[in-house]
């Protein structure tokens, strides 16, 4: 393959290992300031409470090096209670869609189950992504729960498992994509932005995503807001 999970790797740790650096609070709003590594990058999130329930969310990513490999992905995450079973958006689908997939897919209304929208491929990995989204909504069988609603589209993924699933390896190279099951809280993924897939040439170490379907290592900032229904 084209060995990303080796050269950027970096990514994950950061998120992973990431360092709340401040919490300030000013009236309605709360902003979280995290460090990625040790002078390698900022991630700031402010939630802003609206007055009737709803929450605005701006996150900002800096990159504070100029020799750090271009992001994967760009985003925040959420668990989503297992009773959200339904799922709708407007955007491109009714397939899965990446930012170098998506032309054949048209912009509209979609819905379905969230347990339908992950494909097992022949190992486990990123899957079930929705581009140019401009609304989601996760609801229970009686139409209650949420509505996330982008100030610009959004590149949107809704699972019915934690996400870390995808990642498990033990023992190595024995974890097919059909042993993962609804379980638990599933995973809702609200990104800014996410590379391509890439293998217009091949899947070797030149079948990375061509430029234009990468993420630029510069200053970025999202909003969309969480609203109840």
């Amino acid at each position: 393959g084209t060995r990303v999970a080796t050269s950027h790797k970096i990514w994950q740790t950061f998120s992973e290992q990431r360092q709340v650096r401040a919490v300030e609070v000013s009236g309605d709003a709360v902003k979280v300031l995290y460090n990625f590594g040790t002078g390698a990058a900022h991630w700031e999130t402010t939630y802003q409470m609206q007055t009737d329930g709803a929450v605005k969310v701006t996150s900002t990513f800096t990159p504070l090096r100029d020799d750090l490999p271009d992001p994967l992905r760009l985003g925040l995450r959420f668990d989503n209670d297992a009773s959200l079973s339904d799922i709708e958006w407007y955007g491109r689908g009714p397939q899965e869609s990446y930012v170098d997939r998506q032309t054949g897919y048209a912009i509209g209304l979609y819905k379905g189950k969230v347990a339908d929208q992950y494909h097992d491929y022949s190992r486990p990995q990123e899957s079930g992504n929705k581009t140019d989204v401009r609304w989601l909504a996760l609801s229970d069988t009686g139409g209650k729960g949420v509505r996330v609603v982008g100030d610009q589209p959004l590149s949107v993924n809704a699972l019915a498992f934690p996400y870390e699933d995808l990642n498990l390896r033990n023992p190595r190279g024995t974890w097919k994509s059909s042993e993962i099951r609804p379980h638990g809280n599933g995973s809702l993924l609200i990104d800014m932005a996410q590379t391509g897939v890439g293998g217009d040439t091949g899947w070797s170490l030149d079948g990375r995503p061509l430029a234009k379907y990468r993420i630029k290592l510069v200053p970025q900032t999202y909003s969309f807001t969480i609203k109840p229904q």
